[in-house]
């Protein structure tokens, strides 16, 4: 991995020239070069850097109302080797002109673009030597309809142009090095219709009125950028001035912050507005590194392909993710609170530090989705954070347990490859590894370390190495490198299993580790890690807990308890903190069941996680296993109810129409309501109430509460209140259900009449679990015409694929028409598409999945991934049902008796 750094203070276009000397920089003339020549020797993947950026000079005249833009670049680059051309980016732009100037001489060059993913040959006419040179390009293109590169979008009445950057889709609207290792300063100039606001990375410093209705906007020069970080939004925002961040213990100057929605929406920024300069603070305080920039734009798009991009300085989101009302309900502000505490983490890891490819993608996205809970605990410390952040850790062991899943860095040969990086691997299973070893390490050791890893590559790149050697030489232990290299580089869940022994001169437990390996799986046995392994135990009143570090296949641990005392209850991950999954014996597994009431919801949550991955091993029956969930559900927090109830779910998925039903719908039934009792005595809990208002409804059928939920539906829709934005979707669901076709008019016509995107939102995820055959044919219709728009389309189908009673009608359909189902949805999830089947637990669709994806997998570029994970999750559901049915059903009966 190459690493470089860049200083502020960038020489200008004319040093860089003037340093070319006075000698002549040009060499031979050249020769013609074939397309099809180039595409032979084309990078396919990472540029091999012999052309570095080092300022660019960008100009764009952007209307959001028309449907094309123009665009000027000139980039000073210093060439490392002489050479005839170079290799860089541009996908789908009309260059008119390409100067390139060295020495003093400028000379026309040529313009390829090469490979589909948007590599570039720019051809010199003549040989240049190494030095400094500049490239000037003209060029024009269409703003984008599917919400990649520079995209357009109508709402309400106004057009708003925004640029999607990240990964590589700087490239769709600028020529440039888009790659993240190439960071460089970009001095930037809008041209755009008069009164309208534009946005940028650093703060405008004029705007000049030019005649024709138009103004030239300047904005200051950035510090070092990757391209995937560069921010252009045009239209008519509502702008929010909101002060400024002010200076404190580590920052010695204010930071003005500034919120930016669509017309009509400036007021619903408000909370997000008024979190943000703690939470800047918080994260200043924790790493001792100030905020990095000129300013703090905070930007509500009014669409989005993704939750939000950490555009430097610009954190640009979807605007349903962080416009609050008077209807937003708890559940909401916490996913508010949450997405904004990882955009704001990145601007230190990832904006300032930033990886030099994207194998290290783990080193900011990882350290963001940390840098949530690491950030909220401080500043909410009893609003469970922490145990979000356990949870989020556990929902990517699932992932985990695949033989075709990928580590959190392996190569990535192709920019086809890049995209299928950004999985719950590299967030929350970097997320998890990351939490281990702040709590192994003792958070008041870790986190300095990180703030000094910021500071030694400031405005530059670093890579996994780099990470390790900054992060062990400062903590001063190689086993924390060791443990983070071998959880990094390593695919799968380590699996330990703790097998308590006592004697007379006391208690040990013996260790052992594996890797996790579900029925039907075809993963090989051999996987060893360096694990953090932090045993809880309790002995009556007395209890604690001891650690190691488990290198070996096998270790015995001698328990740190008086002479002869032998623990009733042994946790093997302690705090819930570990990534690893245990195994116990039966009856080690009914006392720390036993447990639960007394016990953390961290720890609660990964044995709940721990069982279930032992039922689905083999290695736990169904009576264990639901008596582990019930108590799991009942006697701790939110999260262990949420995972217990996620999972009865998928239970009672598998025995509908089987003669156990009943049996597990009461059963699950009583859960609910044990749950309901525990929250009322608690003095109630509206997140958690509208969490079993759904269940109890789309997965029990509970008449009373659909009936109330319809009810509360009707009134909505007549006066948009009754409702938090919490219960939207479990009301719209039974009205859509229950309400026949004219509900379905209805509810579609409020997308128009109510100006709620969270609204909006919901009513798509309704939509989806549309199951009477005349609504789900009208869902196809709008999966169809696409109308709802990209994101909307996409989840439309995959929720109607989740359905039992609706996924044979839908993948007829798919099939028949998946490449217009591809163009209509955003461009960067066409690699997704294979995942549409993965609720199937038939191995017959396994062929059918080849089929389709051999014909029109070149639509869906970098799809093999998820087509290899979602064909071998297909085997695991098939595995484990011949495995465990009987048994499911027999425990379900046993329980009804």
């Amino acid at each position: 991995m190459r690493t470089f750094f860049l200083s502020f203070l960038m020489l200008g276009l004319g040093s860089l020239l003037a340093a070319c000397g006075s000698h002549s920089q040009w060499g031979v003339a050249t020769s013609p070069v074939s397309l099809e020549e180039l595409k032979a020797v084309a990078p396919k993947g990472q540029l091999a850097g012999n052309a570095q950026p080092q300022l660019y000079r960008v100009s764009l005249d952007l209307d959001p109302r028309e449907q094309r833009f123009s665009g000027n670049v000139s980039i000073a680059i210093k060439l490392e080797t002489a050479a005839t051309g170079i290799w860089m980016h541009g996908d789908d732009l009309n260059v008119t002109r390409v100067t390139v100037t060295s020495g003093g001489e400028s000379q026309p060059a040529t313009w390829n673009e090469v490979l589909s993913t948007g590599v570039v040959r720019v051809g010199f006419p003549r040989r240049l030597k190494p030095g400094y040179l500049t490239l000037d390009i003209e060029y024009d293109a269409a703003f984008d309809a599917n919400l990649a590169g520079l995209f357009r979008v109508d709402e309400k009445g106004e057009a708003y142009a925004l640029a999607k950057s990240e990964s590589i889709q700087a490239r769709r609207f600028l020529p440039s090095f888009d790659e993240p290792g190439f960071k460089a300063p970009f001095d930037m100039q809008f041209t755009v219709p008069a009164g309208m606001v534009a946005i940028a990375n650093t703060p405008e410093i004029s705007r000049e009125d030019i005649g024709a209705g138009k103004e030239l906007i300047t904005f200051a020069r950035t510090r070092p950028l990757s391209t995937y970080l560069l921010s252009v939004a045009v239209g008519n925002f509502d702008k929010v001035d909101a002060g400024v961040l002010p200076p404190n213990s580590v920052r010695a100057k204010a930071i003005p912050l500034t919120g930016y929605a669509r017309k009509g929406k400036g007021a619903e920024m408000d909370y997000i507005l008024k979190m943000t300069p703690e939470l800047v603070q918080t994260f200043e305080e924790s790493l001792q590194q100030p905020y990095p920039y000129e300013k703090l734009d905070i930007v509500a798009a009014p669409q989005w392909p993704s939750g939000a991009t950490e555009l430097a300085a610009a954190i640009t989101y979807r605007e349903s993710r962080i416009l609050a009302n008077e209807n937003s309900g708890p559940a909401f502000l916490r996913g508010l609170k949450s997405i904004h505490a990882h955009e704001m983490a990145h601007m230190w890891f990832g904006d300032l530090v930033t990886p030099p490819w994207w194998d290290g993608l783990w080193l900011k996205e990882g350290f963001a989705t940390w840098g949530e809970a690491m950030a909220l605990s401080q500043m909410e410390p009893t609003e469970g954070h922490d145990v979000q952040a356990v949870a989020d850790a556990i929902g990517a062991m699932r992932l985990d347990s695949l033989a075709s899943v990928r580590a959190i860095q392996e190569p990535i040969l192709r920019n086809e490859d890049i995209r299928n990086a950004y999985d719950s691997i590299t967030y929350n299973k970097s997320l998890g590894v990351i939490n281990m070893a702040d709590s192994y390490f003792r958070p008041d050791v870790f986190r300095p370390a990180l703030g000094e890893y910021i500071a030694r590559f400031a405005d530059g790149v670093a890579d996994s190495d780099d990470f390790f050697h900054v992060i062990g030489k400062t903590v001063g232990s190689p086993d924390l490198t060791d443990a983070f290299d071998s959880f990094v580089l390593q695919q799968g869940v380590p699996v330990v299993s703790a097998d308590l022994q006592c004697t007379s001169l006391g208690a040990k437990v013996a260790l052992s580790q594996a890797r996790y390996r579900p029925l039907g799986s075809s993963i090989e046995p051999g996987t060893r890690w360096t694990i953090p392994v932090c045993i809880a135990w309790q002995d009556g009143a007395e209890s604690g807990r001891t650690c190691t570090m488990l290198k070996t296949r096998e270790k015995t641990l001698a328990l740190s308890l008086p002479e002869g005392a032998c623990p009733g209850v042994i946790h093997p991950n302690a705090g819930g903190v570990g990534y690893y999954r245990f195994t116990l014996g039966a009856h080690e597994w009914d006392a720390l069941r036993g447990s639960f009431a007394t016990m953390p919801e961290t720890g609660v949550l990964t044995a709940l996680d721990s069982a279930i991955a032992a039922f689905e091993a083999g290695e736990l029956d169904a009576v264990r296993l639901l008596d582990i969930l019930d108590a799991g559900a009942e006697q701790s927090g939110n999260q262990a109810a949420n995972l217990a109830l996620d999972y009865y779910g998928d239970l009672l998925e598998r025995v509908k129409g089987t003669p156990a039903e009943a049996a597990a719908q009461a059963r699950a039934g009583a859960v609910v309501a044990k749950i309901r009792s525990v929250l009322e005595a608690d003095g109630g809990d509206a997140e958690m109430s509208a969490r079993l208002d759904r269940f109890a409804a789309i997965k029990l059928n509970d008449e009373e509460v659909r009936v109330r939920l319809m009810a509360s539906a009707e009134t909505y829709l007549d006066t948009q209140t009754g409702l938090s934005s919490d219960e939207y979707f479990p009301a719209l669901s039974v009205a859509l259900a229950d309400g026949g076709p004219e509900m379905m008019d209805r509810v579609l016509m409020a997308t128009d009449e109510i100006d709620d995107p969270v609204f909006d939102q919901s009513v798509v995820n309704a939509l989806g679990t549309v199951k009477a055959a005349e609504g789900s044919a009208r869902v196809l219709t709008l999966i169809e015409s696409a109308e709802l728009g990209p994101r909307e389309t996409y989840t439309l189908a995959m929720m109607q694929m989740a359905n039992p009673e609706t996924e044979e009608a839908t993948w007829t359909w798919l099939k028949a028409n998946m490449p217009a189902f591809l163009n209509s949805i955003p461009t960067q999830w066409r690699r997704r598409a294979p995942r549409l089947g993965q609720y199937f637990c038939d191995t017959a669709r396994i062929a059918e999945l080849d089929d389709l994806f051999a014909e029109y997998g070149a639509q869906a570029e970098g799809y093999e991934r998820a087509l290899a994970e979602t064909k071998e999750s297909i085997r695991l559901c098939a595995a484990l049902n011949e495995a465990t049915q009987r048994d499911l059903e027999a425990a379900f009966k046993i329980s009804a008796d």
